[in-house]
């Protein structure tokens, strides 16, 4: 009697453990399903977000985002006009068709960011650094670059009309081609640069420092160039007009239309 209790004892013991064994597989299975769809329910709800965050992002106007990391992002056709990016990290970043029409990017830093297409008419980028920065067919006309660091930069075939440059560094940068009219560039720094068949004509140039600066072929008709650094520079086919000013500007073994001047202080006309 004692071993049929006993065996039926463990008979139900091994069923009621199979059956706990099943019902532990189905709990297993419902739980590893209920945390299948909880991910792809949050995953669904989080790709939203993202999706309407990046809708209002590329449509960004006048919008905040003053100090925020933007290296290494890619924006294509957003608009972020009128917005604050003051101080902003920009750096390694790929913009193109971009509208950054009146945006503050005062202190941004931009170095080695590439700027393709991109409108940036009446934009704020006083102090900001552009080292390295490549600037492709962007359209600077009424902006404002005080006291920026533009060293090393590609800004060829821009557009720099009624701009405000004074005291920028652009040492060693690529401005073959550049749009300047009218361009309020008092003290800004040229050295070494290329400004190849840049059109400057009408520009305010005083105590522009351009040693070593190639201008071959480019358009200085009207422009005030007074007491400019011009050491070394090649001004061979430039346009030089009678009303250019060049009232108190160095030339030391510099290239002219006139030929290769030593050493002068006044105008070389005179």
């Amino acid at each position: 009697m004692r071993i049929t209790l006993y065996t039926l004892a463990l008979g139900l013991r091994s069923r009621f453990h199979k059956a706990n064994k099943n019902i532990m597989k189905r709990l297993t299975v419902l739980y590893l399903l209920a945390i299948f769809l909880s991910f792809h329910t949050f995953a669904a709800e989080d790709s939203e977000k993202s999706l309407s965050q990046m809708r209002s992002y590329t449509a960004c106007l006048n919008c905040d985002l003053s100090g925020v990391d933007l290296s290494r992002s890619f924006l294509h056709q957003s608009s972020l006009r009128g917005s604050q990016l003051v101080g902003a990290d920009l750096r390694w970043s790929y913009f193109e068709e971009v509208n950054l029409r009146r945006a503050n990017l005062k202190g941004a830093d931009l170095r080695h960011t590439v700027l393709n297409k991109v409108d940036m008419r009446n934009a704020n980028l006083s102090n900001a650094d552009l080292d390295n920065a490549q600037f492709i067919d962007v359209d600077l006309a009424g902006s404002t670059m005080r006291n920026a660091y533009a060293s090393n930069a590609d800004l060829s075939n821009s557009i720099f009309d009624n701009t405000n440059l004074s005291e920028t560094d652009f040492s060693d940068s690529k401005l073959s081609g550049v749009q300047m009219r009218s361009v309020y560039m008092n003290g800004a720094i040229f050295v070494g640069s290329d400004l190849s068949n840049a059109v400057l004509a009408s520009a305010k140039m005083r105590d522009v420092d351009l040693s070593g600066a190639n201008l071959k072929g480019a358009i200085l008709r009207n422009a005030d160039l007074t007491s400019a650094e011009l050491t070394d520079a090649d001004l061979t086919t430039a346009d030089l007009s009678p009303n250019t000013k060049l009232d108190g500007a160095i030339f030391c073994r510099t290239l002219t239309p006139w030929g290769c001047l030593l050493y002068t202080s006044p105008s070389p006309r005179d």
